[in-house]
């Protein structure tokens, strides 16, 4: 039983440190932060072939390195048509996730949270690219999002601006770290 305990430790330890080493460290996004962004992004601003413009705001939303889903659920109580989708390979906020989640189904049926590396997904369906990143991954990151993002995709990044990329705006709240918003990267 002791082996059994180390080894679930080691996996979740583990798959923290990976995504340390990867992107970034888990750091909880606080409720003002991730309420700044949402009360903030423009989402009535999108072009006019966007699918998030005019009617029922029914965005896909990801969240790359999402942790525990914080910022989806947040994204999720403001526009619950929207489909939200998370990737982390760090284990133990993904299960804090998904408890949430499945406290809430019906109010989070549209959250989902997946494990795996956000390098190796597709998200060409993305309306809004969320992320909180370690400037060392910004130019994976940045070559991803030109590779799968089309033109009128929106992309909030939290505290430090993608290099030699100007942001179309920039949300700051009174102590809280500023979000940098770019559309597409094409």
């Amino acid at each position: 039983m002791p082996s059994l305990l180390f080894f679930i430790f080691f996996i979740i330890v583990g798959t923290m440190a990976w995504g340390a080493i990867l992107a970034a460290p888990w750091v909880p996004t606080l409720k003002a932060q991730r309420k700044l962004l949402v009360d903030n992004l423009d989402l009535l601003e999108a072009p006019s072939d966007s699918p998030i413009n005019g009617g029922e705001l029914s965005p896909t939303i990801y969240d790359l390195g999402c942790g525990s889903g914080s910022i989806l659920f947040e994204f999720a109580d403001h526009y619950p048509n929207a489909k939200c989708i998370g990737y982390d390979v760090a284990l133990f906020p993904l299960f804090i996730g998904l408890i949430v989640k499945l406290r809430h189904p019906i109010k989070y049926k549209n959250v989902s949270l997946r494990f795996g590396n956000f390098f190796k997904q597709h998200f060409a369906d993305a309306d809004v690219v969320v992320a909180f990143l370690m400037q060392k991954a910004y130019p994976k990151f940045i070559a991803t999002l030109k590779r799968e993002l089309k033109p009128a995709a929106l992309i909030a990044i939290e505290a430090w601006p993608l290099p030699d990329i100007e942001p179309i705006q920039m949300i700051k709240g009174e102590k809280l770290v500023p979000w940098y918003v770019y559309r597409g990267l094409r």
